[in-house]
This record gives C-alpha cells, structure tokens and sequence, in this order.
C-alpha cells in the first residue's frame, strides 16, 4: 500500500459519532452514557489536491468502530467526558489484504459553562492520548495515532422557545504533536460546527448539523509533506428516538461534500444513551 493512500486510512481515526451535547453542560451529580456504532464502507478519497478520486488498485477502505462515552457533571457549569473507540480497520486492494482490531486512541475532555442565559456559552479542551497502538508500518493499518492532541474551543447556543428548537454552533483549535516514532509534525487543525435541532413529537427528535477539520501544513523533518495535510467538511443528518425521559437511540448519516487526504462518502451512525 502506498504512503498517501495509507496515510488516508489513518485519517478514518478520526471519524466517530458526535462527542458533543452542543454548549450545554451536564448538570452537577449526573452521568450521560452512550455506546455509538459506526460504518463507513467506501472505495473512494479525497485526493491530495481536493479531488474525489478511487483509491489506486482497486483498493477498497472499511471501518468499524464502538465508541464507548462517559459524560459527568462536576458542578452545574462544569463536566468531564471521556470517549475510547474500539476499532475494526481493514483496506484491501489487488496487491494485499490489511486488517487491524483493538482499542485506539483515549480522549477526555472537559468543558466550563461561562455565560447560562438567553444564549449559553461554553469554553473547553480535550487532549486525545496516543493509547491505541500504533506500528509505524506503511503496510499496516494502525488503530491508534501514535501522537497527543490537544484541543481548545468555545461553543455558544441557544434555545428558540417558544419554538421546539435549538441552534449550536463550536469552533476550535487542535494543536498536534510531533509523532514520536516517525519524527512527522501532522500540523495543527481548525475545527468547527454548526447545528440546529427541533422537537417534532414527545418522542422524536431532528438534527441537521455541518461540521468539518482543515489542517496546516504538515513536514517530516522539517520538509514539507502535502501528502499529509487534510481537511473534511461533512453535512450530517441526524434524528433521536425519546424510549423514555433518560433513554434514546440516535440515528445519523455524516455525509463527505469536500475534503483532502480523507476518505470519501457516507459514515453510518446508530448510538444508544443513557442519562443518570
């Protein structure tokens, strides 16, 4: 498997069901649980140059991951998270087929409510730890990034009561370290979404966000490596199915419309939550 085409299936790492509650914090003492099944089956990527383009060799891209998410309000203005995916990776193509399966890369974050009125604003930062294994390998496809991530972003909202609806927008700064083992500087990356929801029943639920990720230049011993740097910008569908006041399901579909060193097409959602 070539070097870009590998480094396009590492970037499916960073794919997963929403970690985001939107700019509202889990209140003091209470605990959200969710267990997200993700699927993305495609046999294209975006290319170096933004192109939508089909993976050389007939290669074909195929990911399944569990993400496991724990969110716990400290105070009514200030909660926890932390998310660990478990992965199922393969990219297959005329000359080789390549698997991999284990846990990837720990994430926690932690957010502080700072303005709780007509419109809420949320500041906040994550670091994403490198605990899923990562073998520096062009012909493996690693669960794990083999580096640290450390986020900042503020995240603002508001409800449009008397309106069943919501409206939340995020924007952040991810600063990437250097991979230990390869000497490669990923670049850092501008995060950022928009969503707006609305209440159709007791019951059921609508969401339409747009997220996306654009990076900066990336280098490996401080030359310039292209091959590297990526972006994505997804439109994601979504709805929520109320089983009870503290149980649901969501249904999602984050569908690609531009991106670079990525793969290409829809991702599967299905998620199961759980307040307490």
């Amino acid at each position: 498997m070539g070097f870009r085409t590998f480094c396009a299936v590492v970037s499916l790492l960073s794919i997963s069901p929403s970690l985001e509650a939107g700019a509202w914090t889990q209140p003091k003492g209470t605990h959200w649980f969710k267990a997200g099944f993700m699927f993305q089956d495609t046999t294209e990527r975006y290319f170096i140059d933004g192109e939508r383009t089909p993976y050389f060799f007939d290669g074909r891209s195929q990911t399944r991951a569990l993400f496991l998410e724990l969110v716990t309000g400290l105070t009514d203005r200030w909660d926890v998270k932390a998310q660990i995916p478990i992965f199922g990776i393969s990219f297959n193509d005329i000359a080789d087929e390549r698997t991999s399966t284990g846990p990837g890369d720990l994430r926690v974050e932690s957010r502080y409510n700072l303005l709780n009125g007509p419109v809420v604003l949320t500041a906040g930062g994550a670091v994403k730890f490198p605990t899923g294994e990562f073998v520096n390998d062009a012909e493996i496809v690693p669960v794990g990034e083999g580096q640290y991530d450390f986020d900042v972003f503020a995240e603002v909202g508001k409800s449009l009561w008397p309106v069943r609806g919501y409206v939340t927008g995020k924007v952040g700064y991810r600063f990437r370290a250097v991979n230990a083992e390869t000497e490669i500087d990923y670049g850092n990356e501008i995060i950022w979404r928009v969503e707006g929801g609305y209440q159709f029943t007791t019951h059921f639920f609508g969401k339409l966000l747009v997220r996306g990720l654009h990076g900066f230049d990336t280098s490996s011993f401080d030359i310039p490596l292209e091959s590297l740097k990526r972006a994505i910008v997804y439109v994601e569908p979504g709805v929520s199915i109320a089983l009870s006041p503290s149980r649901g399901i969501e249904l999602s579909v984050p569908i690609s419309v531009s991106g670079r060193n990525w793969p290409a097409g829809p991702v599967f959602n299905v998620s199961f939550t759980q307040s307490f």
